[in-house]
């Protein structure tokens, strides 16, 4: 068995328990904070090293070699498009390209008169 490590909770050790047990799904503390450190030392050096060189490799020869080819949408999948973009530039309070373009050519017909 390897050594103990202390720990100390900031929230105290009586309320980390009621939250652990309580509200989630461990059925220890010890079993929470194993977890926590196993996704976080995943997280910062990633899952495996190896895994993650030999999918990088592969993701960069997909995309130096997967020829791309552009097709023009169904009406179907062309209604939703425009639907799907309608909703975010109102969400995002964004400006359409039609728009943008008729700035674009008022401020180019400005300055060819000036």
């Amino acid at each position: 068995m390897e050594a103990v490590i202390s720990y100390r909770p900031r929230i105290g050790k009586s309320k980390l328990e009621r939250l652990v047990k309580g509200k989630l799904h461990y059925k220890s503390v010890n079993q929470f904070i194993d977890h926590a450190v196993t996704k976080t030392l995943q997280e910062e050096f990633g899952s495996h090293p190896l895994a993650k060189k030999i999918s990088d490799a592969v993701y960069k020869i997909v995309a130096e070699n997967a020829e791309l080819q552009f097709v023009q949408p169904s009406a179907s999948e062309a209604k939703e498009i425009s639907e799907i973009a309608q909703v975010t530039m109102l969400q995002n309070k964004g400006i359409s390209a039609k728009e943008l373009l008729k700035q674009t050519e008022k401020n180019v017909k400005k300055t060819d008169k000036a």
